[in-house]
């Protein structure tokens, strides 16, 4: 039996997705986060809980790096991310809770434990494979951006915490690539910036399992989602800004600000939403509009960029979500608000479609098998 330790962060569900179904396929499979995720489904262990110290949260993370070291079978590292946290050229903004002195010490801590995890998990006579996983803004530059949103300085604002120049994120992506044996994106953008052996991998979603269109409703309002994890990222003040000019010209909708809200009461905002806005800035959707393709909800999202030549050309021939940017924004909306029962239906029908073929989590699951296993016999590891 192949055993897989997926750690140190649970992000758009993903890992634990993959863990599940991993464990369906007769894996021994365990998801391991640093602490729990309102937006996601519980991990089976967590590092830090209500009742646990700084100290008990860092004893519990070296013990995870040990259990790491000596894991038989598959490490694979969520998240773009080593176990220990890393940190930047830049300031994070926990740091600013502390003084100066505090803040040296624990970089200093930091600095010795990365070290000690890297030598660890880098001894090639291990019996184990390490593969990591990069999800968004783990591996992101600036130059992987539009233009017009690097001029603006968005993009320094987005990687403000690894420096303008990304000098500290580069070099956290190199440190990971050089231990491991296979890498994902789950973002085609970041393709642009991560190692040649990398690959996109689509996300995992229960939502493909869990389809039930909800019936469109004519209502006094027509009501338009959003749900920004980071407003910058998301682009949500043009999208704040297109639905007030749209509302003072005399359409009748409003915007539904889905954000702060445990997964269980975002999943409820969802289903009462006429059409989602998902982003208008990277490049690619997230899992959150996979949900609403699941409740058969119209998707708007700026899906186009130089990271679409990674993603097979039948996924992108297959897309259901409606593209935009800034300047379409309005007419997109529009266009939505005026289709009738069929288009509608239609449309959902493609989105139902596209969640089973692309992101069905028992056929990513078999995919990850299949790779785990190549990995695994090309080192000559046996753990079946």
């Amino acid at each position: 039996m192949i055993s897989v330790l997926h750690c140190p962060e649970q992000v758009g569900n993903n890992p634990v997705v993959l863990s599940k179904f991993e464990k369906e396929l007769g894996l021994y499979s365990l998801c391991v986060s640093e602490k729990s995720n309102p937006f996601a489904s519980s991990a089976d262990y967590l590092l830090q809980n209500e009742n646990c110290t700084t100290v008990g949260v860092e004893i519990r993370r070296l013990l995870l790096i040990f259990k790491a070291s000596l894991q038989t079978g598959i490490l694979h590292l969520n998240n773009g991310r080593f176990i220990t946290p890393y940190f930047g050229s830049g300031l994070h903004p926990k740091e600013l809770d502390y003084s100066k002195t505090f803040r040296k010490i624990i970089r200093l801590y930091a600095k010795f434990l990365l070290s000690a995890e890297r030598s660890l998990l880098g001894i090639r006579g291990s019996k184990k494979a390490i593969f990591v996983t990069f999800q968004g803004s783990d591996a992101r530059e600036s130059k992987s951006f539009l233009k017009n949103y690097q001029e603006n300085g968005l993009a320094d604002i987005i990687v403000g915490r690894s420096g303008k120049d990304n000098d500290s994120i580069r070099s956290k992506k190199v440190m990971l690539a050089d231990l491991a044996d296979k890498i994902y994106s789950l973002n085609p953008d970041l393709l642009e910036v991560l190692p040649k052996k990398a690959e996109f991998l689509p996300y995992s979603t229960e939502a493909s399992l869990d389809a039930k269109v909800i019936p469109f409703k004519n209502q006094k309002e027509f009501v338009i989602g959003h749900a920004p994890t980071h407003r910058i990222v998301k682009g949500t003040d043009v999208i704040i800004d297109v639905i007030h000019k749209l509302r003072s010209s005399g359409y009748k909708i409003r915007l539904e600000l889905i954000e702060g809200l445990s997964r269980e009461c975002a999943l409820e905002k969802y289903e009462e939403v006429d059409l989602f806005v998902d982003q208008l800035v990277i490049g690619w959707y997230g899992v959150v509009s996979l949900e609403l393709l699941a409740l058969g909800k119209p998707v708007i999202c700026f899906t186009k960029g130089r990271g679409l030549r990674f993603v097979d050309k039948e996924l992108i021939k297959d897309l259901p979500i409606i593209n935009a940017d800034p300047s379409s924004l309005r007419s997109k909306i529009i266009e939505v608000m005026k289709m009738n029962t069929v288009q509608r239906g239609k449309l959902a029908d493609q989105g139902i479609a596209f969640l089973k073929k692309w992101h069905d989590p028992r056929k990513i699951a078999k995919r990850l098998l299949k790779d785990y296993k190549a990995v695994l016999a090309g080192r000559h590891i046996n753990c079946v």
